[in-house]
């Protein structure tokens, strides 16, 4: 990404090495909890429709930086219905809501750095 190359590193972007570490990762329990919640509709939905906009992310940020912070706020308000419809769920679910926690904490840092990106390099 030329443009990329051309702002000033966010102070608190991790190394390179940290997404190739965490996405995978994230990907895995997001994978996870898909199957776990093949017989929940609503659930297994929302989860879909997270996976969607997690997916279009990447090419918007590349695109506007600040059209993809829209859609990261779009992507953490499903992250936490995903959470209040699991809590909301039987006790067995509670611990998939604990599960996918850490996506949602992670989008709300990438939220952060992509913010970044978006005011101070236009």
């Amino acid at each position: 990404m030329a443009w990329f190359d051309k702002c000033e590193r966010v102070p608190w972007q991790p190394p390179a090495i940290v997404f190739k570490i965490v996405w995978p990762i994230l990907y895995m329990i997001y994978a996870l909890l898909i199957v776990l919640e093949r017989k929940n509709a609503t659930s297994r939905n929302i989860l879909l429709i997270g996976l969607a906009m997690n997916l279009c992310w990447v090419p918007l940020f590349i695109v506007n930086t600040q059209a993809a912070l829209v859609l990261l706020a779009g992507m953490i308000a499903v992250g936490v219905k995903t959470i209040i419809v699991l809590l909301g769920e039987d006790k067995e679910a509670r611990w998939r809501a604990l599960l996918f926690s850490p996506y949602l904490a992670w989008l709300c840092f990438a939220f952060t750095l992509n913010a970044y990106l978006a005011f101070t390099c236009v």
